[in-house]
Formats: C-alpha cells, sequence, structure tokens
C-alpha cells in the first residue's frame, strides 16, 4: 500500500469498470421501473424472460474471460501476436455460444418461460419480450468479448465509454418506445426489449470499429493467423470448466428463483427488486474484481510469481473490506430503495427484509469472490468450479429445494437458509487457495 505508483495504477483500472457496471445496473433497474409503470406482471414477466438470458450471459462471461486470462498473460509478456490471435479465436467461440443461445429461444420459446411461472398472462408478456431481444444475444456477446480483450491490457476507458453510449440510448429509447413519445407508437413491453437490443448493437458497433484502426493491439488488419491446434486445445482446456462453472452457477440460480416461485409466484416483484439491490451493491466490488484479474495476470505472465503471492493477500483484504462498506451502506436505505418501485405495501414490506437478510451474508461474497477472481487469473479452472458452481449447487440449491419443496417454510425462511449457506463457502475457498496451484504463468505453456 506505500507503493503509490501501483495503487494509482490499480484505482485506474478499477473506477472505470465500477461505472461501467454502475450504469448497467442503473439501466436494470430504470427498465424495471419503467416498464413497472405498465404493471406489476410486466415486471415478472421480464424478470422470468430474463432468467434465460442470464444462463446465457454467464456461459459467455465464463468464455471471454477464459479467454481473457490468456490474452492478460500474452499482454504481460508482450506477447502481442499471440494476443491478437487470441482475440480472434475469442471472437469465433462468442458467435458459437450466441448462435446456440438464440436457436435455444427460436425452437424452445415457451419452454424456457414455463419452467418458471404458469400464470398465462405472465408467459404471453414473457414470450413477447424474448421474441425480440433473442436477437440481440450476438451483439452483446461479440461486445463483452471485446470489452475484457480492452480491459485485459488495462484500457479500461474504453469500454466505460461504449457502455455509457448503450446505456443513454437505452434509456431514449425506453421513453419513446414504451411510452410513444415522439411520434413513435406505444409498445410498451415490446418497446422495451427493442430498445436493449438497439442499444447492444449500437455498443457492439462502436467497439468493433475502434479495432480497425492501424495502431489498435487488436486491429483486424494485421495478419497474424491463427493459433494453432494445440494452443487452441490448450487454451480451450482452461476456458471450457469456466463456462462449465458459469452455466451451472447460473442454472443453479435459475433454479433457486424456481423454488421460490414455487412459495409463490406473487413474490416476484419483490425478488426482482432485492437481484437488482444485490447488483447495485456488488458494482464497486466489479471494478475491484476486473482489476484483480488483469494485476495478477499480467504478473504472473511477466513471471513475477511471487509478487502474484503478495498482491493476492493484499487483494483479499481489499476485497473483504469492500463487501463490509457495502452491505453497512444498502442496511442503511433497506426501507427506501424498494419505495421506488411500483409496488403493493406487502411487496415492499418483504422487499425490504429480504435486502436486509442479503447484506447480513455480504462479507462472505467478498472474501470467496476475491479468490475466485485470483484462481481464474492464474488458470486454476477446476478449483474454481469447486469453490462456486459446485458449492452454489450442493449448498444455496440444495438448500432452497429442500425447503421450499420437501419440508415447505415462507419465502423469508426459505432465503435466510438459502442466503446463509454462504458462509461455508469462506473455508472451501480458503482450501483452494492455499493450494497454491493458481500460481503459474499460462505462457509458458502456449
Amino acid at each position: 500500500m506505500k507503493d503509490k505508483t501501483f495503487i494509482k495504477y490499480f484505482i485506474g483500472l478499477a473506477i472505470p469498470v465500477v461505472i461501467q457496471q454502475l450504469l448497467v445496473n442503473l439501466l436494470a433497474i430504470t427498465d424495471t421501473i419503467m416498464v413497472g409503470a405498465i404493471s406489476e406482471n410486466a415486471i415478472s414477466a421480464t424478470t422470468v424472460a430474463n432468467k434465460f438470458f442470464l444462463i446465457y450471459n454467464l456461459a459467455i462471461f465464463g468464455l471471454t474471460n477464459g479467454i481473457g486470462l490468456f490474452i492478460s498473460q500474452f499482454f504481460g509478456a508482450c506477447d502481442k501476436e499471440n494476443c491478437n490471435k487470441t482475440l480472434r479465436f475469442g471472437l469465433l467461440c462468442v458467435i458459437g455460444l450466441s448462435i446456440i443461445g438464440t436457436g435455444i429461444l427460436i425452437l424452445f420459446p415457451n419452454f424456457v418461460i414455463e419452467i418458471f411461472v404458469k400464470d398465462e398472462d405472465i408467459i404471453q408478456l414473457a414470450l413477447q419480450y424474448n421474441n425480440i431481444v433473442r436477437f440481440s444475444y450476438l451483439p452483446y456477446g461479440i461486445a463483452q468479448m471485446m470489452g475484457i480483450a480492452n480491459r485485459s491490457k488495462g484500457n479500461t476507458l474504453f469500454p466505460l465509454y461504449t457502455g455509457f453510449v448503450s446505456f443513454v440510448s437505452n434509456i431514449f429509447l425506453n421513453y419513446i418506445l414504451i411510452f410513444g413519445k415522439l411520434g413513435c407508437p406505444e409498445l410498451g413491453i415490446q418497446g422495451a426489449a427493442l430498445a436493449t437490443s438497439l442499444s447492444r448493437f449500437i455498443e457492439m458497433a462502436i467497439l468493433l470499429l475502434a479495432s480497425f484502426k492501424k495502431e489498435d493491439y487488436y486491429c483486424f488488419f494485421n495478419r497474424y493467423g491463427t493459433l494453432s491446434k494445440e494452443n487452441r486445445k490448450e487454451i480451450l482446456s482452461k476456458t471450457i470448466p469456466l463456462i462449465f462453472n458459469e452455466t451451472i452457477w447460473s442454472l443453479s440460480l435459475s433454479l433457486i428463483f424456481m423454488n421460490y416461485c414455487y412459495v409463490s409466484e406473487q413474490y416476484v416483484p419483490s425478488l426482482t427488486v432485492v437481484d437488482q439491490v444485490g447488483s447495485l451493491s456488488y458494482v464497486v466490488f466489479a471494478g475491484f474484481s476486473s482489476a484483480v484479474g488483469v494485476v495478477i495476470g499480467n504478473t504472473l505472465g511477466s513471471n513475477q510469481l511471487e509478487e502474484a503471492k503478495k498482491l493476492a493477500k493484499l487483494m483479499i483484504k481489499i476485497g473483504l473490506m469492500i463487501n463490509i462498506i457495502m452491505a453497512v451502506l444498502v442496511s442503511l436505505f433497506s426501507h427506501v430503495i424498494p419505495k421506488a418501485y411500483f409496488l403493493t405495501k406487502e411487496s415492499t414490506t418483504l422487499a425490504t427484509q429480504l435486502i436486509l437478510i442479503k447484506c447480513a451474508v455480504m462479507w462472505t461474497q467478498g472474501y470467496s469472490e476475491t479468490i475466485y477472481y485470483i484462481l481464474r487469473a492464474g488458470g486454476d479452472t477446476k478449483s474454481v468450479f469447486f469453490i462456486d458452481g459446485f458449492f452454489m449447487t450442493c449448498g444455496p440449491l440444495l438448500m432452497s429445494t429442500i425447503f421450499s419443496r420437501l419440508i415447505p417454510l415462507d419465502l423469508l425462511y426459505v432465503f435466510t437458509i438459502t442466503e446463509g449457506i454462504c458462509v461455508l463457502k469462506i473455508f472451501v475457498s480458503t482450501f483452494f487457495y492455499k493450494k497454491g496451484t493458481w500460481i503459474k504463468n499460462l505462457t509458458v505453456e502456449i
């Protein structure tokens, strides 16, 4: 902490990501408030429709971050050629995964909605939303890959600028398309889906166009060829476990949500508020975790293994501190936040109670997820799976299933048990961190 240069560098990496993540979460909240002006059913519909997007999004997250850990280490090793080749390979993988995600929504539109809710009005509204927003999956995936590539080499400002443009365009398009302003027809929930789709295309276009500059590190005009079969295999050996982990984690999260809906579908709006508040409180940690990946990855890639170990210990302390501070702040405003939504009095009261429960265990997230990002930066994706996807399945998902279906309890108690089991995660993550299998230079393996 006495090294002012490092602190300045670290903050420079983290702050733009914090702002970008804040914009993403503010956009989600604004979307919900605007859609809530239509009806509570509209809030439930967009929430349910986005559960499949959550699975897709986290699969993309696993893929792009798996590719990104190699880009980060290659950048640390000053290997421009392999950085460029790896990005191209990552874009091809993203395109393939996006086609699969979009195809599922085209072939099985009803299935991905009806597994969560049975209310016909909610199902029809969710289908209207998904029938439009599914075509935004490809531009979203490409934008995420380009954003990760830029952040992996320390350029966090450009993804921030593009994220801001996407944020502003989405809000503006929401206003005119949902409510029929400036001569546009009043499209309601379909307008929200169209606004989201158009803003994602705008973000992708900006990120891609910037990479056609000759001087850009990832310029597509630089003909380096493609990665060899052996190199692709090595990258996929680290990336596939991350995709699998994120898919399992997101599926578990969706099944937990399904269990909550099984208790009562009337609680969906309250759960939506809690999810968004949780995501909003995560924004500072998101910037920090992104910086952790870049710093640890670059340090390992430059073969400074002992330095990486020292930095990791510092990162864990900071991550824990950040989440404790955010938990305190959110709890102080827990009675105010739900009132911003168009909810009934009962839903508002429940949302406040659930937020306070979430705040009580938020510190466990700061500790265990910092270790997650450290392990991932070192390519220890198998350990990542055990402390994330595997734990989510055998911990929160199992508890929510037992106490919603086998031993039925009220939602408040089911939520408390499901969140509380995460305390055990700190012991699991500590075990894998101390094994030290993440302390390695991946660039020597390519």
